[in-house]
């Protein structure tokens, strides 16, 4: 059965991927240019992603139960902080354009670090769910969130340390890498329960679901 919470997992999941393709964009053009020429796309992104990351928190916190509290914990605790990381980077960016450079610089870089570490407690979350497609999905969608997350980080201390053009590479690298695992996202809270299972459960059998019919 698909639950309220169900819908804002899966709306937060493509806002996520819009979020994330958006300021990748934006920093392949600002990569390539060397200039501030995409850095307002990165912007949208890193808040469009703020929403969709809230999103998923909510909706987890309505799926919330004895059953699935000590895992969904973790997923809500690392949802909040990606949405903070999103939002400190976002803040980041805009001093970036306003003109105060190095101090919009380290902000971002605390934000990215931040997002990185909401996603890693996300990934960890998954890992303590049953097993199943959708719970390998999330650990690797997660799990690349949170390495591009850092990547973004470390590549923002690099012109910090007036290496601008390795940093530069560096945050490319890790948008794109965070676009990859939210589409992975994508796959595992689209998944739906196996045709037949769902038919059974109408005829009174246990109402787990299987999902090892579905391929990615």
């Amino acid at each position: 059965m698909i639950t309220h919470g169900d819908d804002l997992l899966i709306s937060g999941a493509w806002l996520l991927g819009i979020g994330t393709l958006v300021g990748a964009i934006g920093q392949t053009r600002q990569t390539l240019t060397s200039t501030n020429l995409g850095k307002d796309l990165v912007l949208k992104g890193n808040g469009i992603e703020a929403v969709g990351i809230s999103l998923q928190a909510i909706g987890r916190s309505k799926k919330l139960n004895p059953e699935n509290e000590h895992s969904e914990t973790y997923f809500i605790f690392g949802a909040w902080l990606e949405a903070v990381g999103n939002i400190a980077n976002a803040v980041g960016i805009d001093m970036q354009l306003s003109g105060s450079f190095e101090e919009g610089t380290r902000t971002d870089a605390i934000g990215s670090g931040i997002q990185g570490l909401g996603s890693a407690f996300e990934a960890f979350g998954a890992s303590l769910t049953e097993e199943s497609i959708s719970r390998s999905l999330e650990i690797k969608g997660n799990g690349l969130i949170a390495a591009g997350s850092f990547l973004e980080s470390i590549g923002n201390i690099f012109i910090l340390n007036e290496k601008r053009r390795m940093g530069e590479q560096i945050l490319l690298l890790g948008s794109w890498t965070q676009v990859f695992g939210a589409f992975i996202l994508i796959d595992a809270f689209s998944l739906g329960p196996e045709p037949e299972q769902s038919e059974k459960n109408k005829d009174g059998h246990n109402g787990h679901y299987s999902y090892a019919n579905y391929c990615v």
